[in-house]
């Protein structure tokens, strides 16, 4: 026999269905095997019935294991299998000799074989067991003087063995070229998306830093100006470095970063951020980002500094956001911008499940504390 081929067929999808062939060959061969067998006690007085009954146990026995090793292991075309199956093939079909009977009782169960040897070993590996068994064929035929017609009804195992082998091995090509079509579809797919998101960033990039390298050269004489814009530049790279680098379809370290920089826009104050991990911009993390603008902002109008420290820890179930600025402070409990934080911040994050604190000593600056944790 030759070796098996290398492809691994416990992978390809078409293998199911030749395990299926394959218990349905062996499942006809045993049931013929059992009728042949059953009347043969009965119809032959000259054969022996403990050598029928003992292949009668051995084909129910083998054909018990291949349909558990068919269902519940890999192992149906391994070597040792197909090795041990030929065995058991190639014993039952000189149990009509060693028995004595005037006609074969094995049935089909020889044959059933060639679809173990087809599934483990393609068209060379069945075709080279049928040359076996159609040897072996003759050789008991000529011991039982049976003559030439049941020697030519031999010849059918190669026949079948040519069927199965053709049969198995286009199933499996076929499955594979699928594989390898869709494969090709893959890499055509995953090329294409690289391709549009080096458009894109080629597209930012050229929107955001040609533009403000420009605007730099033509303010060269304001330093003001061109801190200002040197300043919009790093954030917005950064922003977008964040969503290049980001596993989530909208990240929340992405948002925030916005947030900040529409804020050092608006009210052109410098925000000193240090963001740490990223997070799904889900509903609650969305709130609580909200509720991070809205410190921001009421930092920004009301605080007279022209700095405010971000520092935040964004991770898929928690966050903690806290932001300081060292300007005049207020009283959160009795003053109207206390109130409106009430509505507008606080609110917001008890919603979700969160909570807020805020400081703002006496001798100035306030610190907004803002932790959630998903439920």
């Amino acid at each position: 026999m030759t070796a098996p081929r290398t492809y691994a067929d416990h992978e390809l999808g078409v293998d199911g269905t030749l395990r299926s062939i394959t218990i349905l060959f062996r499942l006809l061969g045993w049931i013929w095997l059992m009728l042949l067998a059953g009347l043969t006690p009965f119809e032959d007085d000259g054969a022996s019935v403990p050598v029928v009954v003992a292949t009668m146990c051995l084909a129910t026995g083998w054909t018990a294991l291949t349909v558990w090793t068919a269902r519940f292991s890999t192992q149906l075309g391994a070597p040792w299998f197909v090795l041990a199956d030929f065995t058991v093939a190639m014993a039952i079909g000189a149990a009509s000799t060693i028995a004595g009977a005037e006609d074969l009782f094995h049935g089909g169960y020889p044959m059933s074989m060639l679809a173990v040897a087809a599934y483990g070993y393609g068209m060379r590996g069945a075709v080279t067991t049928s040359l076996i068994l159609t040897a072996e064929q003759a050789v008991t035929h000529q011991i039982d003087g049976r003559g030439l017609i049941p020697l030519v009804g031999s010849i059918v195992f190669i026949f079948v063995a040519v069927i199965l082998g053709w049969a198995f091995e286009n199933l499996r090509a076929w499955q594979r070229k699928l594989l390898e079509t869709r494969d090709e579809l893959d890499e055509a797919h995953a090329a294409e998306a690289r391709h549009k998101e080096r458009l894109e960033l080629a597209n930012r990039l050229h929107d955001t830093v040609l533009q403000t390298l420009g605007a730099m050269r033509r303010d060269a004489g304001d330093p003001q100006q061109v801190r200002y814009l040197a300043r919009r530049q790093e954030r917005q790279l950064k922003r977008t470095i964040s969503e290049y680098r980001s596993p989530y379809a909208q990240s929340a370290r992405a948002v925030l970063q916005g947030i900040c920089d529409e804020i050092e826009d608006v009210y052109r104050i410098e925000i000193d951020s240090v963001i740490r991990g990223d997070a799904n911009l889900d509903h609650g993390c969305e709130s609580v980002l909200a509720a991070t603008q809205e410190a921001l902002v009421n930092a920004a109008k009301h605080s007279g500094s022209d700095r405010i420290d971000l520092y935040a820890e964004l991770m898929p179930n928690r966050t903690q956001i806290f932001v300081r600025d060292r300007g005049s402070g207020f009283d959160p409990e009795t003053s109207a911008t206390g109130r409106g934080i009430d509505h507008s911040l606080r609110q917001r994050v008890q919603d979700v499940g969160g909570a807020v604190t805020i400081t703002s000593p006496a001798e100035g600056g306030t610190e907004v504390a803002i932790s959630w944790e998903a439920s």
